[in-house]
């Protein structure tokens, strides 16, 4: 799988608008959410509308088997508990844990988003490729990143100025366990 960057993303500006006014788009970190997609339930909030725009609108790769939607929210610097996030593999948590950590399930596909404009310093994208070379991005408004989030290490590096806001998306084959089981927030 290769990354995609896609610079000026959402043409829509009303989504834009969207996102930057609604005061309950960035919650806490941590916050993992699901959705089982347009096909089952409609798109009823910002973040599900960002999401079936981005997956069922505009994906660079509509070949994808998924059951859902993962997203979270990241909001790292000034004021924030959190400047920085190390080095990981996005996987099923809840399963690898329930497993001793040797049964690893991980999404499909991942990606970023940056809905918010704003000055900060550091925040960037760090991937780790197979080769071992890694691939430093910027955070930049309205920018998507898609890449094998399953597969791939990556990290956000600390945020020295300012506040870095960004959407995280994984799309699932398998539905994680904390979502058959209630444990992640879903969206009302």
């Amino acid at each position: 799988k290769t990354m995609i960057i896609v610079d000026n993303f959402i043409q829509d500006q009303v989504l834009i608008d969207e996102m930057i006014h609604d005061k309950t788009f960035f919650g806490a970190n941590g916050n993992f959410m699901w959705w089982d997609g347009w096909w089952n339930s409609g798109a009823n909030t910002v973040k599900k509308r960002l999401i079936e725009y981005l997956w069922r609108y505009h994906s660079p790769d509509k070949s994808y088997d998924i059951s859902g939607f993962e997203y979270w929210t990241g909001v790292y610097g000034d004021g924030h508990p959190n400047t920085n996030l190390g080095w990981h593999f996005d996987k099923d948590e809840l399963h690898w844990k329930r497993t001793d950590k040797n049964e690893i399930i991980t999404p499909v596909i991942g990606s970023v988003f940056y809905p918010m404009s704003t000055e900060h310093d550091g925040g960037y994208l760090e991937i780790e490729r197979s080769n071992g070379e890694v691939e430093r991005i910027e955070p930049k408004f309205n920018r998507l990143i898609v890449f094998d989030a399953g597969t791939d290490k990556h990290r956000v590096t600390k945020v020295t100025n300012g506040v870095r806001y960004a959407i995280a998306i994984n799309c699932w084959k398998t539905v994680p366990v904390a979502a058959q089981e209630g444990l992640m927030t879903i969206e009302k």
